[in-house]
C-alpha cells in the first residue's frame, strides 16, 4: 500500500506555520514529537542568511514553494497513545485509518484537515538503509532540540541513505554550511563525536556515511564550478567536511565493526528500503 506524495499545495510560510502548530500543540500536552528530514534542516538553516539563496540556486525549493511532500515527525513509543490522542483530538488531524490499523505500532499516518498534506509519525528510531535510534521517553535524544531533531541526528538521517539523491546532498550541504562542527554537544553545532561513535559500531553505516560525505564534496565541487556556490561557501564546506571526516576516522572502532570490515562489500551491508 502506498501514499501519493506530491509537493504540498500551500506556500512555505503557511506550511511552516502549520507544522510548528502541530508540534506546539503536542508540547502543550506533554507529548514529545520532533520534525525530521529536509524540512527540519530547512528550519535550522533559517538563521543562515546565505542558505536560502543557495537552496534556491540548487533547486531545493523549486520556485519558492515547498519542495516537501509531507511533514515527518518522530516520537517515543511509550507515548504512542498520547500522541494519537493529541494529534487527533487537539491538533484535529485526520487519521488514515486503514494504514494506522495495519502499521500503527511502527508508524501513524495523518492528513492536515484543511491543506490535506500527509503527516507521518515514526517511533523511537528510523530504520531505513541503516538504523538511527533516539532512545526512550525522558532518556533519549528527542529532547535535545526543538522543534526538530538535533543537528547530529539530522545529519545521521541523511548519512544513512544507501542510494543518496540530489535533495539529500543539498540538505547536507546546507546543514553543514549553516552550523559549526563540534566534538561535544553545543547549541547550534553538529556534534561530530555522536556521529563518529554511532558509525564506530556499525561498519555498514560507516561505509555508506563516508561514501556520502565524499558524494557531498563531489556535488559541491560540481555546483561551485557551475557558479551556484560561492568560493567562500565551497572552501567553508570543504573544511567542515574534512573536520567531520577526521573525527569519524579517529574514533576507535568496535570489535564488531572490525570483524564486519573484513567482509566489506562482498556481503550486502545495507537494508533494502520499502515504504508505505
Amino acid at each position: 500500500m502506498s501514499i501519493n506524495r506530491h509537493p504540498v499545495s500551500i506556500d512555505m510560510d503557511k506550511f511552516l506555520m502549520e507544522s510548528l502548530r502541530i508540534v506546539d500543540v503536542a508540547k502543550e500536552n506533554d507529548v514529545v514529537v520532533r520534525i525530521l528530514g529536509g524540512f527540519g534542516i530547512y528550519i535550522h538553516a533559517g538563521h543562515c542568511g546565505d542558505c536560502r539563496p543557495l537552496q534556491l540556486r540548487l533547486g531545493r525549493l523549486g520556485d519558492g514553494n515547498p519542495a516537501f511532500t509531507d511533514l515527518d515527525l518522530i516520537g517515543y513509543s511509550k507515548q504512542w497513545g498520547k500522541i494519537r490522542d493529541v494529534l487527533e483530538k487537539k491538533a484535529q488531524l485526520q487519521p488514515d485509518r486503514m494504514i494506522n490499523a495495519l502499521y500503527g505500532n511502527e508508524r501513524l499516518v495523518y492528513y492536515h484537515p484543511q491543506h490535506k498534506f500527509p503527516i507521518d509519525v515514526f517511533f523511537d528510531h528510523l530504520d531505513y538503509s541503516h538504523e538511527v535510534s533516539f532512545g526512550e521517553y525522558k532518556k533519549g535524544r528527542l529532547e535535545l532540540d526543538y522543534p526538530t531533531l538535533g543537528l547530529a541526528d539530522l545529519m545521521l538521517e541523511k548519512l544513512q541513505v544507501h542510494q543518496i539523491n540530489t535533495k539529500d546532498l543539498i540538505d547536507m550541504i546546507v546543514l553543514t554550511l549553516s552550523h559549526s562542527i563540534s566534538e561535544s554537544p553545543e547549541a547550534e553545532a553538529i556534534d561530530a563525536k555522536h556521529i563518529s561513535r554511532t558509525l564506530a559500531g556499525d561498519w555498514g553505516f560507516w561505509y555508506d556515511a563516508t561514501q556520502n560525505l565524499a558524494h557531498v564534496k563531489s556535488y559541491a565541487k560540481q555546483v561551485h564550478g557551475e557558479g551556484k556556490m560561492t568560493e567562500i561557501q565551497w572552501k567553508e564546506l570543504e573544511a567542515k567536511i574534512a573536520k567531520l571526516e577526521s573525527i569519524i576516522e579517529a574514533e576507535p572502532k568496535t570489535d564488531e565493526w572490525k570483524v564486519r570490515s573484513r567482509v566489506g562489500t562482498a556481503k550486502q551491508w545495507f537494508k533494502d528500503v520499502t515504504d508505505l
